[in-house]
């Protein structure tokens, strides 16, 4: 299995010193960056309702588990960008931790996507809000905007556990990368 810089995969992968600092403090700003996105979205989104519809929740429970389950797919995927530290052993990268952080991206996007998919469905044929006439227009921005802040902290966990060849010679100070 030819995964990193053309030599087979072992226990540890080898990073440049750059690259390995720069997923140290990015896992860390971009996991915290999604925490703080996925509260103000929640907060403005029950912000807007209360003036729109009289209350920041909707009146149903699938209204609820609809605005609520994307926004925790999000935060699962912030607690995973923000465990990235932990594939790192020095300048190396654990190959066995990088792996199951990357499977638990995977299941964090997978959840997204159901969950993103369950609220637009939900908006689209249940009365959330109990006034017929209004389209649930916060609770799709809200299902939009997490959607995009979790392939925002998806891509970003990928980036920083399993680095293409490219990135690698870009942060690497030696030529042999």
């Amino acid at each position: 299995m030819k995964q990193y810089y053309g030599q087979q995969a072992t226990e540890y992968a080898p990073l440049p010193p750059r690259f390995a600092a720069r997923v140290r403090g990015g896992s860390l700003v971009t996991g915290v960056a999604l925490l703080i996105g996925t509260v103000l979205v929640l907060g403005l989104t029950a912000f807007v309702n209360r003036p729109l519809h009289g209350h920041s929740l909707p009146d149903s429970a699938v209204g609820v588990v609809g605005l609520l389950l994307p926004t925790l797919a999000v935060v699962a995927t912030a607690i995973v960008v923000l465990s990235c530290r932990g594939c790192l052993q020095g300048d190396y990268l654990v190959v066995a931790r990088a792996r199951v952080a990357r499977k638990a991206l995977t299941t964090c996007f997978a959840a997204l996507v159901v969950a993103c998919l369950f609220a637009l469905t939900a908006s689209a044929l249940v009365d959330l809000w109990s006034d017929h006439d209004r389209l649930g227009a916060t609770d799709l921005l809200a299902t939009f905007t997490n959607f995009a802040l979790g392939v925002i902290g998806h891509a970003a966990g990928l980036f920083y556990i399993r680095p293409s060849v490219t990135t690698l010679e870009k942060f690497s100070d030696h030529p042999i990368w």
